[in-house]
């Protein structure tokens, strides 16, 4: 598969950023392709997202207490909605 890659606006006043440049170079993608793209594109969004978040006072103190091997049972969801309320 050979694609065809637009050559960067050398000339002239404006110079594209880097969302231009990935959308003029991905018109020229085959739709599998562009939404392969896509699928990375939201990958990283995702990614983002989670690397922002930090675990709250209580989880914190959850993760000592089962260090320390004292901590009460407690259900996979219960810590999940801890982790998205953080």
């Amino acid at each position: 598969m050979q694609l065809r890659v637009n050559k960067l606006n050398t000339q002239g006043d404006h110079k594209m950023n880097t969302a231009e440049k990935v959308y003029q170079d991905l018109q020229a993608f085959p739709e599998p392709l562009a939404q392969e793209v896509l699928q990375f594109v939201e990958f990283l969004k995702f990614k983002q997202l989670n690397s922002e978040k930090t675990p709250n006072d209580t989880t914190v103190a959850a993760m000592h207490a089962a260090e320390r091997g004292e901590y009460e049972a407690t259900s996979l969801n219960d810590l999940k909605k801890q982790w998205d309320d953080a």
